[in-house]
C-alpha cells in the first residue's frame, strides 16, 4: 500500500494514541502522544500513513532555529519523527522520508530548509533520512540527552545555506 503524509487533524490526538515503539528505541524517542504532550513549544503533528492505518509520526517545530543556532533563520526542524513497532522494517521510514522534501515544501511554502539531529547510536534512523534527501552537516549536536547526534539538512527551496 502507498506511504502518505497527512497533517494532524486538530484535537486528534486519538489518532497517534496506539503508536508505540520497541523498549530499546525509548531512549531516542517517546511513543509519539507522549513525545508531543511533553513538547516544549510548537509542534504541528503529521500522520504517516499506508493506505487508511496510521503507522506513524512526525512534528515540526517552526521555530527551530530559535533552540538551535546551527539551524538558519527561515528553516523548520523535523522531530520525534517514529513509526509503529508493528510497522517497523518495511521501508515505511524510508518512503515516509522520501516524500518528505515535496510535502514540507507544500505545507511550509516559507521555509527553505528543515534540520533534524539523529542520535549516532541510531544509523537506522540516519539511513532513513539520507535515502530521503537529507544530507549530513558533518557536524554533531551535543545537546541531546542520549549522546552525541549527528545534525542533517534537508534543502527545501534552491536556497543556498545562509
Amino acid at each position: 500500500m502507498p506511504v502518505t503524509l497527512s497533517p494532524l487533524p486538530a484535537g486528534r490526538v486519538d489518532l497517534i494514541a496506539d503508536l508505540t515503539l520497541p523498549p530499546e528505541q525509548h531512549e531516542f524517542s517517546a511513543p509519539p502522544a507522549q513525545a508531543l504532550a511533553k513538547a516544549r513549544g510548537r509542534r504541528d503533528g503529521h500522520l504517516i500513513r499506508e493506505g487508511d492505518h496510521t503507522v506513524g509520526f512526525f512534528g515540526i517545530d517552526p521555530d527551530y532555529p530559535e533552540a538551535h543556532d546551527f539551524a538558519e533563520a527561515g528553516s523548520i526542524g523535523l522531530r520525534m519523527f517514529s513509526i509503529d513497532h508493528r510497522h517497523q522494517g518495511r521501508g515505511i521510514a524510508s518512503a515516509a522520508c522520501r516524500l518528505l522534501r515535496d510535502y514540507l515544501c507544500q505545507e511550509y511554502p516559507q521555509a527553505h530548509a528543515c534540520y533534524l539531529t539523529v542520535n549516532h547510536r541510531n544509523p537506522r534512523a540516519r539511513a532513513a533520512y539520507l535515502a530521503g534527501g537529507f544530507i549530513d552537516t558533518g557536524a554533531d549536536y551535543l545537546g541531546g540527552g542520549a549522546g552525541p547526534q549527528h545534525i542533517l539538512r534537508l534543502a527545501l527551496t534552491d536556497t543556498p545555506a545562509g
